[in-house]
């Protein structure tokens, strides 16, 4: 045989070998990754979650950079610890189970696999949250390290991660004999065996050991605990923070999780898959929808609404007559102020809170301090979207504090107000309340919705401002000067409309429809809705709060009589739409009156990446159209492809800002400026974030470094002579 076909034939039995070899080991590995399922499936989420959604990649941000809060960074690090022993623990007592469908796991060969999986899950917990950080600061815009005072703090937070990681693994490693030393002294503790794989093997979890039982029982009645204490109160939760809510709950899930998958694979069971279809199952088929919007404060997200009353609002037609014979009396032009507020979560809320109330106090300087403020006399409404929704209803619900209002106050009991931590109680109902909640047949729970209007609620009334948890309505009910009208937008999801909801009676009448593409909200919604119900229904994105569920219970039933709301940023996010059409009914009743009128419309947009539509940025001159000029990033810019998979997808989503982008010049174009005398023509305002030198979160949750750099963003406008020739405009001239 000649010597290149003997050496052919000896290398092809190796090749194979090889191959069989590669194969085994794989089978190996893949049998011992299905005891610690869970475990494995909880980490690729937050991985997942981590790398793809912005708003969770602030979470990591907000923890190690822009919270002060020494006492948070403790919970962090507490709480990654529980995270990682829960992993450990769960996987090691996994591997003590035998299991008759995979008999592999009692190979010697893979004894290291059972040795190291549970340690290396355990410390990669601290791992990841340090990881999350550094992503999240490679993918969010944020100022150059040098500026703030806190970047040395956040280096010193990562690598307490890295330590509290690497003390973990030290501690699998070497607790046996820490145990060891410990039993010569007390000998009752017994001594542990060598090393994990020599410890016996079980049929029943019971077997593990009294200590192990122990846990568990603890465990899963703390679970209980928990969940309850949760669906009651989780406004209790506020000041935690959100990612230590996360890894209680990981922590949780993962021993919960594993005692359901050995109790099932032990029998041969597919107990996760089964509870997995029976969700699915109830979902689907609309068994157990506890995501009902509250028509009035009694009512729980998981039951019907009673009869609606008699409708007792006010018109809008009274309102704005009465508006205009009351602040155009001086005035000719009679100016009115109008606010478009954008989404944008906390970031959107703070944003436009302290625009409105630095302007109201700068704007009042040499006026009466017990009066009706000049600026919020003459804001006539104000349309907003998700996160502008909340900031106008902190705002307006602080003008409504009887007697009279501090102008000098407003900012600072907004920032008060915002600065709790609304995503804390959110996240605990995610994973606690609505994740019982999705295996239960019918409605027995409120949802994670309601635990968030549950902790604005809480936190206006530490402010004195009690508002969120009454009718929408009766703001405008009050004795004394109207207050702002708000007109908060949502979005019907089978329609694909906007949800204009405001205090009035319905705008909308078969003899006058303003709203285009739009339904009338007060057809649907019950006169005592509060208003943390309407804020919400505004700001219900993605995932954060579900969609919701309106029904009406009517004599004479609008139609559809049952519609489902989420957040009014995906129609359009700048509100300039409502805003515009307001325009035209309000310039049509003065015209009925005889009145000619100049709008100053104020802008508030909060996304630091949006393109300007206001090309006037000279401080000396800022009126009529002003914008602050943002500093061009620097490089080229590329616009990303996307697969054939997901390009509808994103072009769908990405028609959200370009039909923002369109209203916002609609708008402005709608606009009478008068080139000759400003003073007398229309104005526009547009208060914008640029990239700073803070990231600022998009989130429920915000801390006060943050509104720092608000604050400093805001300073640098005109905001002395803007005050001065406000109160020249809107002082009375006869």
């Amino acid at each position: 045989m000649p010597e290149s076909e003997r050496a052919s034939s000896n290398r092809r039995p190796g090749i194979r070998r090889r191959w069989r070899r590669m194969l085994g080991w794989s089978a190996l590995v893949l049998d011992h990754l299905k005891p610690v399922r869970v475990s494995l499936l909880i980490l690729a989420i937050a991985v997942v979650v981590a790398i793809a959604v912005d708003q969770a990649a602030e979470l990591f941000l907000i923890a190690l950079w822009t919270d002060p809060s020494g006492a948070r960074y403790l919970a962090l690090l507490m709480t990654s610890a529980l995270a990682g022993l829960a992993m450990w623990h769960a996987a090691r007592n996994a591997y003590r189970l035998r299991y008759p469908r995979w008999p592999a796991l009692q190979d010697e060969r893979a004894a290291f696999l059972r040795d190291w999986l549970p340690r290396v899950l355990g410390g990669l917990i601290p791992l990841l949250v340090c990881l999350g950080y550094v992503l999240a600061l490679a993918k969010l815009p944020h100022g150059p390290c040098g500026i703030t005072d806190h970047c040395a703090q956040r280096s010193w937070r990562a690598l307490g991660l890295l330590v509290e990681s690497a003390l973990l693994i030290a501690f699998f490693v070497s607790r046996r004999r820490l145990w060891s030393a410990l039993s010569h002294r007390v000998p009752r503790i017994g001594t542990p065996r060598a090393r994990p794989r020599d410890e016996k093997r079980v049929w029943r979890v019971r077997d593990l050991g009294r200590f192990a039982v122990i846990t568990y029982v603890t465990v899963v009645t703390l679970n209980v605990l928990t969940t309850v204490l949760i669906a009651f109160v989780p406004e209790l939760l506020d000041g935690m923070g959100p990612l230590a809510i996360l890894l209680i709950s990981a922590a949780f899930l993962c021993y919960s999780g594993s005692l359901l998958c050995m109790a099932g694979d032990r029998r041969g069971i597919p107990l996760l898959t089964i509870m997995l279809l029976l969700s699915a199952s109830l979902h689907w088929l609309h068994l157990n929808d506890n995501h009902k919007v509250r028509q009035y404060a009694g009512m729980s997200t998981h039951e019907q609404p009673a009869l609606q009353p008699a409708d007792t609002r006010p018109s809008f037609d009274a309102y704005a007559e009465a508006w205009l014979k009351d602040r155009c009396v001086g005035h000719d032009p009679c100016p009115v102020i109008l606010v478009a507020a954008e989404g944008g979560g906390i970031r959107g809320a703070a944003w436009t809170a302290q625009v409105l109330s630095r302007l109201t106090a700068i704007t009042q300087q040499g006026q009466p301090s017990n009066g009706e403020p000049l600026f919020a006399r003459y804001l006539f409404a104000g349309s907003g979207v998700s996160g502008g929704s909340l900031g106008l209803a902190v705002y307006v619900s602080a003008l409504a504090l009887p007697p009279s209002v501090d102008t000098t106050t407003l900012e600072a009991r907004a920032q008060r107000m915002l600065s709790h931590d609304f995503l804390a109680p959110t996240l605990a109902n995610t994973f606690f309340v609505d994740f019982t909640q999705r295996w239960l047949p019918g409605a027995w729970l409120d949802d994670r919705a309601r635990a968030l209007t549950r902790a604005w609620e809480s936190a206006a009334r530490r402010e004195g401002m009690p508002a969120f948890d009454q009718p929408f309505s009766a703001l405008y009910a009050q004795p004394g000067a109207p207050l702002p009208a708000l007109f908060l937008n949502s979005t019907t999801v089978a329609e694909g409309k906007r949800f204009i909801q405001h205090p009035f009676q319905p705008v909308a009448t078969p003899q006058r429809q303003p709203w285009t593409a739009g339904l009338d909200g007060s057809s649907w919604l019950d006169p005592r809705v509060p208003l943390s119900e309407v804020v919400l229904n505004s700001a219900r994105f993605t995932y954060v709060s579900p969609a919701g569920t309106l029904e009406t219970h009517l004599a004479n039933p609008p139609v559809p009589n049952r519609m489902q709301l989420v957040d009014g940023g995906y129609f359009e996010n700048s509100g300039s739409t409502t805003l515009l059409e307001l325009m035209r009914l309000l310039r049509s009743k003065a015209k009925q009156q005889g009145l000619s009128l100049r709008f100053i419309v104020i802008h508030i947009s909060n996304d630091p990446l949006m393109s300007d539509f206001i090309e006037q940025h000279d401080a000396a001159h800022p009126m009529p159209f002003y914008s602050a000029a943002c500093p061009s990033v620097p490089g080229v810019v590329h616009e990303p492809v996307s697969g054939e998979a997901i390009a509808p997808l994103n072009a769908l989503l990405d028609t959200r800002s370009a039909r923002g982008e369109y209203a916002r010049v609609q708008l402005l174009d709608a606009l009478r400026p008068d080139a000759a005398d400003p003073a007398r023509g229309d104005m526009l305002w547009h208060f914008r974030l640029c990239p700073g030198n803070y990231p600022i979160p998009l989130g429920w949750t915000i801390s006060t470094p943050v509104f720092g750099e608000l604050g400093r963003q805001l300073d640098l406008y005109p905001l002395q002579a803007m005050g001065d020739a406000l109160r020249m405009q809107l002082l009375p001239t006869r």
